[in-house]
């Protein structure tokens, strides 16, 4: 009997014998033919690997060598194509959580600028009635110098209310992200 003829014997009986005769001869071919669909060469002895582990417990009967090695790369090139739709569908999954994630992040950061700007528009509105009137114009985007027409006070009188309210709100509102928006905001 020749050794193909006992290799499809070998198999119709599920002789051990028979899977380690296919690692064997197909394990090193089967590897770079997945390889060629994955482009990783890791990967690709992973699905050989997996696909020679799902033999072991089907019943397999062939009527020559021709139908077996059909078999085996086709087996190898589904499973191939599976983890590539696998992969497709994790990387879609992936870009969604990441885009997920900075529309979290956008409102965290806009919840938090929300945050602050209504904590200085409060301690603005506490402020010397002038003084909080020359910050309120210049929140709402006016310059100093039409602040100071606005309110028919001369430019640096206006000058004087403004750099007076900055200095009294960094004294009110202590902290890191107060500063960075009140240098902002009144610039």
């Amino acid at each position: 009997m020749e050794l193909c003829d006992l290799l499809l014997e070998y198999l119709r009986q599920q002789k051990e014998k028979a899977y380690e005769l296919l690692y064997h001869d197909y394990y090193v071919p089967l590897v770079l033919f997945a390889g060629k669909y994955v482009e990783n060469e890791e990967v690709a002895k992973d699905i050989v690997q997996e696909f020679f582990i799902s033999l072991l417990d089907k019943e397999m009967v062939f009527n020559n060598r021709i139908a077996l090695k059909v078999y085996l790369y086709t087996g190898v090139r589904n499973k191939s194509l599976n983890y590539l739709r696998h992969l497709k569908i994790r990387r879609q999954y992936e870009m969604k959580m990441l885009e997920e994630g900075e529309k979290q992040e956008v409102f965290l950061e806009r919840m938090m600028e929300e945050d602050v700007f209504a904590r200085i528009l409060t301690t603005v509105k506490q402020l010397p009635p002038q003084c909080g009137k020359v910050m309120l114009l210049t929140l709402k985007g006016y310059k100093i110098s039409e602040v100071a027409e606005f309110m028919g006070i001369s430019l640096e009188t206006a000058k004087e209310y403004k750099k007076d309210g900055k200095k009294r709100l960094y004294n009110k509102l202590k902290g890191g992200i107060y500063s960075i928006f009140i240098g902002i905001l009144f610039s």
